[in-house]
Parts: C-alpha cells; structure tokens; sequence
C-alpha cells in the first residue's frame, strides 16, 4: 500500500511540476510528408533508373527503396552506402561532403541516404556527385524510423536482423563486402 501512494505522489509531483519534452523527434521519426509539405520540390520519386540520376543545381532528395538501391550498387565495382542522419553530431557522423572527398580518393561510388527528413539541412546544396537519397517510407508503409530503416536494410543487404548502429556499408558489385559504425574502421 505505501508503495502506490509512494507511485501516486510521484506522478502527482511530475504532472504539477510541468514536464515536458523539448525539440523534435527527429531520429524515431520520418518527418518526409512536413518536409514535402514545407518545400514541394525538395523531395522526389525519380523518374529514372537511380543509377542515372546527377546532381542538379538545387538541392533535390530522391525517395528510393533497397531493392532499387541494391540494383545501383550491382553495377559498381566499389560502392559505399552512408546511411546518413542530418542531425546526428556524433564522432562517426560525417558531412556529406567529408564522406565524397574520401570516396574520391579511393576509387568508391558514394550513395547517402537520409535516415530521416530535415528540411534545414537537406535544403543545402551539399558538395556530392550523386543527389542524397531518402528512404521512401510510404513505400515501406511506416514513418517510424527503426521499423522503415529495418526494412529498407532488408531489402538492401537481404536480412533483417543487420544492427542499428552501422552507419557504412561498402560493397563490391552490390555484394556486401563490410559495414562499421565508423569510417575509421571501414576496410576500403
């Protein structure tokens, strides 16, 4: 008995003291129909092979699935896929132009793909070769993020049991040859 009104004095105190949670939900959630919704053209359906698509002159996000990603990486000898999180300031997340610069460097076809939707910084014109891809979560039915990405990573590696944590995926002609949390301890 103590212990409920030891509960029930608790929630009492949380409830009158306002708590409340700041800031977005960016990272659990998609947010790809608000960004579409703030800017019309920024997100897109690609109206070719993703393979084909350059990198216009304003900032434009195409919504692509693993299937048709794994189809792109087939046709490159050396490919690496940043599953890129806009907002992420962690040590292993990398600028998108960073991340082409050492791709460069290495003879490595870069792909980036948005965990999520963020206007601010998917509105920049990024220094990158190809466009930045976004995961199509309506194709996936889902704009929660762990459910869509684990699909998404399905469908791209063939197996749903791929870890959370990895953020690089280098391929050999879309075969998977490594993947790391880190650039630093990525084998290319």
């Amino acid at each position: 008995m103590a212990l409920l009104w030891l509960s029930i004095l608790i929630f009492k105190t949380i409830t009158i003291s306002g708590c409340s949670i700041k800031g977005s939900f960016q990272g659990l959630y998609s947010y790809q129909d608000r960004t579409s919704k703030i800017a019309h053209s920024l997100i897109q359906k690609p109206t070719t092979f993703i393979c084909n698509l350059v990198q216009p002159d304003s900032p434009i996000v195409y919504l692509v699935n693993g299937v048709e990603l794994k189809k792109c990486l087939e046709q490159h000898e050396k490919s690496l896929v940043y599953l890129w999180r806009p907002k992420c300031s962690s040590d292993v997340c990398i600028s998108p132009g960073l991340i082409q610069s050492l791709c460069q460097k290495n003879g490595i076809e870069l792909f980036i793909v948005a965990e999520y939707y963020d206007y601010e910084i998917m509105s920049l014109n990024h220094p990158v070769k190809r466009p930045i891809l976004g995961i199509d979560c309506n194709f996936y039915s889902s704009h929660l993020t762990k459910k869509y990405v684990s699909m998404f990573m399905a469908d791209l590696l063939g197996s749903e049991n791929m870890s959370q944590s990895n953020y690089f995926f280098l391929f050999n002609y879309g075969c998977l040859q490594s993947m790391s949390e880190d650039i630093k301890k990525l084998e290319m």
